[in-house]
């Protein structure tokens, strides 16, 4: 029996069950001191619902039936965590008192502690028994860790007269009552991580590099048996590890642990590490997390993980265990068909996944059914972030409508996961397709990066295939990289799930073997597309300052700066267009349209003349290719455009001078008739509205100038000297 199955009766009201089910638990030879004491949960339970006289009775009775079977020290361990639960009871009080008395009825000075402490003088019951669990287990030349810091001390003497404490903590000597010495510090060995930091530096530096699991345990134990690999980190790196060397020295770590039937690791990025008494059941706890959460995402990370503890351990998984998984899945997939195809495909593939480990037959017919019958497999895809589950769909989807697939996995092409490009071109390429009839859809991917960011990798990584996508210049999907991080760092409209993904994938890929594709690229570039990459990528905090520092080493290497240069105000800048996110957003639009409407109408129409044969004398067929190199054209143009543009930000915006992003107020001197003028990028420019262009000639007069300046204006109509008079941030709402 689980604690947990005694608090639901709780919540039923029902006390004779209650009562009925303790005794039962009390009673059974098999319950050990240990296990009991974990039952004090229902015990607090009961008091939380004011019964606490039939939480006393029912305490009595655990300690009483442990008694009759056990030593009284094992008693006592049951006593305590009971007493504990009831928070307040002079009968266990004195109780446990007695019990104390016979567990250290040879410990010198235990009355004197026993007073001290106050079990049984009215402190509270949570300080009086911490206060005897650490005095008796402090011996002279023992060590203490601190409670609420990294510190650490020696017990140099003990006076059990008077159970007065002489430590020491680094320099530095203490003497400590009972009381205040168990407020502030608790019994450590001499391994623990903080007293070999403070006693014993060099063994501790040994210690790192042997045994990276007892580092981490140890860690752990310090941070009541729960931490996280970020806080190990902090606490490692750089003092007695090089951050160079901290991803290898934690996979090592991690590796080990998993072998620990006591540790269980769960997370990404941080893991969390949670040390337990009881060795962990994997069977017992996937189906007890299975059954309590209601995520499938979530139910499916649980399967993972528990296929990677079995493997790690080298133990069989269970196929009762993940037969009940499966038959969930499949149940839930089959009722959801009719809700929606994305949530049904998510829930048979995971269906056919687990079904398959366990070589279930028939595990693969739902997914192949329900894709035989959908002809949107994008659709299906969306819900699914897990690389091997998306290639098990595009593998469905091939089985499932051998006639007519090609279509529409190329069309998905631009949503895969980066791993699962490759392995889909290659399908595409067996059935027949070609090189070139990916280029449409490469330029789906260059179009929209956000929306299709692992597929951008892919390409910068570089398809198996060189055929592919070779009339794309590697700095031209290095800038689709770079703009979805701009992306991310400025549009709230990226969830930010979205973009810690996004910001995490591409910090992984550019660094990939010492930032290799990096270093390519710039042979491939000249001298000002490596200034509009240096801006650009000095402003991407969302790359980390790492990867960051990294890049602009490589790019000042390849091209250096000068020692001098003059200092080249916003507005005089030739490597960038400042644009407003709003500006960028219509401009992003219109390349959308230009790829996704007129190129797609051009390829068509090249298609549709190319049937009607004789391709020398198809006057259609010659125009629609030209048109194609136009569009090809002004798509390289425009993507050129969006590649050197750096979105404005408020706060870089001048207010004692007039510059790009300035809202100017002026009024004409010889009859005060006021004009504003705000000055944004091209992308935004309306005379209508006032907007100017701030690469105009007149708004490039115009820069520099300060309040109280004098400027003379022949402009859409406005003529004569006008004082320059008030000047604000045009990106802000103005102020009634």
């Amino acid at each position: 029996m689980q604690p947990e199955a005694l608090v639901k009766l709780i919540g039923s009201g029902n006390t004779s069950d209650v009562e009925a089910g303790w005794q039962d638990l009390v009673e059974s030879s098999e319950i050990s001191p240990a296990h009991l004491a974990q039952f004090g949960v229902v015990l607090s339970q009961l008091c939380d619902a004011g019964r606490n006289d039939q939480a006393e009775t029912l305490a009595w009775a655990g300690i009483e039936a442990t008694a009759k079977r056990h030593s009284p020290t094992e008693a006592l361990q049951v006593a305590g965590p009971f007493l504990l639960a009831i928070r307040e009871s002079e009968v266990l009080r004195a109780e446990v008192t007695e019990l104390y008395r016979t567990v250290y009825a040879e410990q010198e000075g235990l009355d004197e502690l026993l007073r001290e402490s106050g079990l049984n003088g009215g402190r509270p019951v949570r300080r009086a028994l911490r206060t005897l669990e650490v005095c008796l287990h402090v011996e002279e030349g023992g060590y203490l860790s601190a409670r609420d810091e990294e510190g650490a001390a020696r017990v140099e003497s003990i006076d059990r007269a008077a159970w007065m404490f002489d430590i020491v903590t680094g320099d530095a000597t203490e003497t400590l009552g009972a009381v205040a010495l168990a407020d502030q510090y608790q019994p450590a060995a001499a391994d623990d991580f903080r007293v070999m930091g403070q006693f014993a530096p060099e063994k501790l530096v040994q210690r790192v590099g042997k045994d990276p699991a007892g580092i981490v345990l140890s860690i752990c134990r310090m941070h009541g048996h729960t931490t996280d690999s970020g806080r190990i980190e902090s606490l490692l790196v750089p003092d007695l590890i090089p951050a160079s060397d901290w991803k290898k020295w934690w996979t090592r770590a991690r590796t080990t642990l998993k072998r620990n039937p006591n540790v269980l690791i769960e997370g990404r990025s941080p893991h969390t590490i949670t040390y337990v008494n009881t060795a962990v059941n994997f069977d017992t706890r996937l189906m007890d997390d299975f059954k309590r959460l209601r995520e499938p995402t979530q139910q499916w990370a649980c399967i993972e993980r528990y296929l990677r503890d079995c493997k790690t351990r080298s133990e069989t998984p269970s196929k009762e265990v993940l037969r009940e998984c499966y038959e969930s899945f499949a149940r839930h997939a089959a009722s959801a068909t009719t809700q929606g195809a994305a949530q049904a495909g998510f829930l048979w593939l995971i269906a056919r996944r687990v079904g398959e480990a366990i070589e279930i037959a028939d595990a693969a017919d739902g997914i192949r059914r329900l894709l035989s019958s959908t002809h949107d497999f994008s659709s299906i895809l969306q819900p699914i972030e897990d690389a091997a589950l998306v290639e098990l769909a595009c593998a469905s989807l091939i089985e499932a409508r051998p006639d007519d697939w090609q279509e529409q996995l190329q069309a998905a092409l631009p949503l895969l996961p980066m791993p699962v490009c490759d392995w889909a071109v290659s399908r595409l390429i067996e059935a027949g397709r070609s090189a070139s009839d990916f280029d449409a859809t490469i330029q789906t991917m260059l179009a929209s990066p956000v929306a299709h960011f692992e597929s951008l990798l892919w390409l910068w990584d570089g398809p198996s295939n060189r055929e592919i996508g070779t009339g794309v210049t590697p700095v031209t999907i290095l800038s689709r990289i770079l703009r979805a991080l701009e992306e991310c760092r400025r549009d709230d409209r990226v969830p930010k799930s979205v973009a810690k993904r996004i910001n995490t994938r591409a910090r992984a890929v550019l660094a990939a073997r010492n930032y290799k594709g990096f270093v390519a690229c710039l042979e491939t570039i000249e001298g000002g597309m490596a200034t509009a990459l240096r801006t650009h990528i000095s402003k991407l905090d969302n790359l980390g300052r790492v990867v960051r520092e990294d890049l602009l080493s490589h790019l000042n290497r390849r091209f250096p700066l000068p020692e001098t240069r003059r200092q080249v105000k916003p507005w005089e800048r030739e490597d960038c267009i400042f644009v407003t996110a709003t500006g960028m957003a219509r401009k992003q639009k219109q390349i959308e349209q230009h790829v996704n409407v007129k190129m797609r109408k051009n390829a068509q129409a090249i298609g549709e003349a190319a049937e009607k044969g004789d391709l020398s004398e198809n006057s259609e067929y010659k125009f629609a290719l030209e048109e194609r190199d136009l569009l090809r054209a002004m798509l390289a143009q425009m993507n050129s455009e969006v590649a050197s543009a750096v979105i404005l930000a408020t706060e870089d915006i001048p207010t004692d001078h007039v510059g790009v992003g300035t809202r100017a107020v002026f009024r004409r001197v010889t009859d005060g008739q006021g004009y504003e003028i705000s000055f944004l990028g091209p992308w935004e420019a309306a005379l209508s509205e006032n907007l100017l262009n701030y690469k105009a000639p007149l708004a490039q007069s115009l820069m520099g100038k300060r309040v109280g300046d004098v400027v003379e204006f022949n402009h859409a109509g406005i003529v004569g000297s006008f004082e320059l008079v008030e000047l604000h941030n045009a990106l802000q709402p103005e102020t009634v």
